[in-house]
C-alpha cells in the first residue's frame, strides 16, 4: 500500500493533530521538532514535550502515522 507524501511540518502537523484526537491526549502532550543542529533520538524525527516524553501514546501515535505517511523529501 502505497503512502501520501507530506513535507517535515505536514507530517508533524498530522503527528499532533492525531495526538490530540486520542482519547488518552493530555494537554500537555505534543510533538515538536528537534533544536537546530541536534539529531533526533525518535524513529519519525521529533521530539516528545512534556512532563513524561516516554508516554506510550506518542509511540502508537508514531506508528499510526508513520504506517499512512511518509516524511519528503526526506
Amino acid at each position: 500500500m502505497a503512502t501520501t507524501k507530506l513535507s517535515t511540518q505536514e507530517f508533524l502537523d498530522e503527528l499532533n493533530r492525531n495526538l490530540k484526537d486520542h482519547p488518552g491526549y493530555e494537554e500537555w502532550m505534543q510533538f515538536v521538532p528537534p533544536p537546530e543542529g541536534v539529531t533526533p533520538d525518535t524513529v519519525e524525527g521529533f521530539e516528545r514535550a512534556g512532563p513524561e516524553p516516554r508516554h506510550s501514546l506518542y509511540d502508537l501515535v508514531a506508528l499510526k502515522v508513520g504506517e499512512a505517511f511518509e516524511i519528503f523529501p526526506k
